[in-house]
Order: structure tokens, then sequence, then C-alpha cells
């Protein structure tokens, strides 16, 4: 489930004074084509998830990034992993807020062909924070196995684009097809999926599963 930027690119990762276990991270990259959006598929790789008992957002999985590839080797005393909560997004602190800041999904670009994003990230789950994320967890391992199944033969190319993020189902990035016919990138499924109470088809709506 490859998730790389979609144009030629630069990460730059920062690191900002930060407080007892929390620390800032600056994560920026240029797009080849100035103005445009970035794809969902092609974000920043990261799959989070909160409820309403939490003001923060709980890292449940890391899809290939490379912007947070190049932070993890150049920051290694403090790396963006699995297991960490997000306090906020380029100044936003209210979980909703964090949730639909575009930036955070990669999809606003700056006027100058930049994409920037910058977090407090804290190492330290609270307890409440860890039982959600355990759950999570869980939770997302129902969703890959489900598609698991479902993935077709690596490099297969498609006609029709993932209709979820609109980007060409080329190859680059594992696909899936649904029991209904429909195909989608595994990752842009997986991210719908496991934000659904049960499994439907982006296209149909046709009901696929849900959570046992």
């Amino acid at each position: 489930m490859a998730c790389f930027f979609p144009f030629r690119c630069r990460a730059r990762a920062q690191v900002l004074p930060c407080q007892e276990s929390a620390f800032r991270v600056t994560l920026e990259a240029e797009l080849k084509d100035p103005g445009t959006d970035w794809p969902l598929s092609q974000g920043w790789g990261l799959v989070v998830s909160s409820d309403e008992a939490l003001r923060e957002l709980v890292i449940v999985n890391i899809q290939e990034s490379t912007s947070v590839k190049h932070w993890n080797l150049e920051h290694p005393e403090c790396p963006i992993e699995v297991g960490q909560a997000i306090l906020e997004v380029n100044g936003k602190t209210e979980r909703n807020e964090m949730l639909e800041a575009p930036e955070l999904w990669g999809k606003k670009a700056w006027k100058d062909g930049k994409v920037l994003i910058q977090m407090l990230i804290d190492v330290q789950l609270t307890p409440r924070q860890r039982s959600f994320f355990n759950l999570a967890i869980r939770r997302y391992d129902v969703v890959d196995e489900f598609l698991e199944a479902t993935k077709v033969a690596h490099n297969v190319c498609m006609v029709e684009p993932c209709t979820i993020c609109q980007d060409a189902l080329d190859g680059s990035s594992d696909v899936v097809r649904l029991s209904c016919g429909h195909h989608f990138h595994k990752c842009c499924a997986q991210k719908r999926f496991f934000s659904q109470k049960n499994f439907r088809c982006p296209c149909c709506n046709n009901l696929l599963g849900g959570w046992n």
C-alpha cells in the first residue's frame, strides 16, 4: 500500500522547541504542478482516529510516506510512530477541526507549490488514549484482513481511476477489487472503511461487511 508523493517533491522536517514528552514537527513537500490538490491516496500516510471522549487524534497506522520516512531518518530521537497522539494540526487543537483539516490529508497546496503541515505530537498516551488505541488497532486489523482477501495481482493497471481519490490505478499502489466489482487503492479503502460502521462500496453503496 504505497502512498508516495505524486509529483517531484522535497520533504523537509524541523524540530521545534517542546516540553516534556511532546515534540513539534514540520513536514513540507514541493509539488511539481503548483495549485493542484494532492490526492488523498498520496497524503502524509497517517491513519488517525479519535472519538468524542478524546480531544486528540491517535496514530493507528503509518502507510508508506516519503516525508515521514525522511523525518524519522533525520530525527531518530523523536520519530513519528504508531501509538502517538496528535495534539495540534497547523494551529488547530479541537478534534473535529484537526480531523477536517485538509492539510492533514495533503489536499491543500500553497500558491508557491508547497504543501505544509505542522503537528504537535505526544509520545506518551494517557490511559484513556491507550484504551482507545488498542480498540482502534483491532478495528484496523479487521479492515486490513478484509481488504487483503480482495487484493488483486500487484502492478495491475486499471482503465478507471480510484473513485475515492480520483488518482490513477496504475499499479504503483496495491489495488483491491470488492465483491461488487469496483476497484480502489487499498490505502484509500483502508481509510474509508476504518472510519465506517459497516463496509460499503464508495461507488454503489453495496454492503460488504462490518465489525463483528
